[in-house]
């Protein structure tokens, strides 16, 4: 047994034990629960890892709500900064990888990224994951809007011009814009620099885990999201599950 799957195997044991299943495991600790599901991906076993992920795509939308109530239910409203953005992103890729309920959770993070009142809030120009998910949600429930909040991270980004954002976010216009215009290439450019972008950041970074450092998860959820849209990319990388690239796993247009 590899020293990846011996983490993956503990971090699971430690969040299974004393509870009732992977539903109950994971409600204070969603993170943790979606780094045993990713590892399990990594590690070819798709099918405990989609339970994993089904489980989580069910707490995400509950945390989006808790997070929300939280930083905007009662005046003063917190900044912007505070909402549930990463939650929604993360709620989208577990419905993503998961297959399942990904309407639900986009219909969930549309809403709360597009209140009247977002907009308004203190700090607005720096929360690029607003925009980020308004994107991603918009594009999934077809409102015809994806250009319009691509275009507004983009120059949000090249706005603030720090080379830390301008990598993270610009790969994702493109992935977007790609999807949206059914431009092959333009969506694999964009995951060439989310995997850039995680081989930089995220996997050299101090305190990362060892699922971190296997495993672009951004990379690997829009990877899933083109084939489930129909589009036939296969990328091989050390950083994506070799399962994405699967037509039995995920195969291609599997959901339009």
């Amino acid at each position: 047994m590899t020293n990846f799957q011996i983490f993956v195997n503990e971090e699971r044991g430690k969040l299974l034990d004393g509870k009732d299943g992977i539903k109950q495991a994971i409600i204070t600790c969603p993170t943790k629960g979606q780094t045993v599901a990713i590892g399990l991906l990594a590690m070819d076993d798709v099918g405990q890892s989609k339970e994993w992920f089904d489980a989580l795509t069910d707490e995400w939308i509950h945390t989006i709500d808790v997070r929300w109530n939280g930083s905007y239910k009662k005046e003063p409203r917190q900044s912007a900064q505070m909402g549930p953005w990463n939650e929604c992103i993360d709620g989208i890729y577990s419905a993503v990888l998961g297959q399942s309920a990904v309407e639900e959770v986009a219909e969930e993070a549309n809403e709360r990224a597009t209140a009247a009142f977002i907009d308004d809030l203190e700090n607005r120009s720096l929360a690029h994951r607003i925009d980020l998910a308004r994107a991603l949600s918009s594009y999934l429930l077809d409102t015809g809007t994806v250009e319009e909040h691509a275009t507004a991270l983009e120059n949000a980004v090249k706005e603030q011009d720090k080379p830390w954002a301008v990598a993270r976010y610009l790969p994702y216009v493109r992935v977007l814009r790609g999807l949206n215009g059914t431009d092959v290439s333009e969506v694999e450019a964009g995951i060439d620099g989310l995997l850039e972008f995680h081989r930089d950041h995220v996997a050299s970074a101090r305190d990362a885990d060892a699922v971190q450092k296997a495993v672009a998860l951004d990379a690997t959820a829009m990877l899933t999201l083109a084939r489930r849209e129909g589009m036939a990319i296969t990328i091989e990388d050390e950083l994506i599950p070799d399962a994405l690239n699967d037509d039995e796993y995920y195969p291609v247009g599997n959901e339009r």
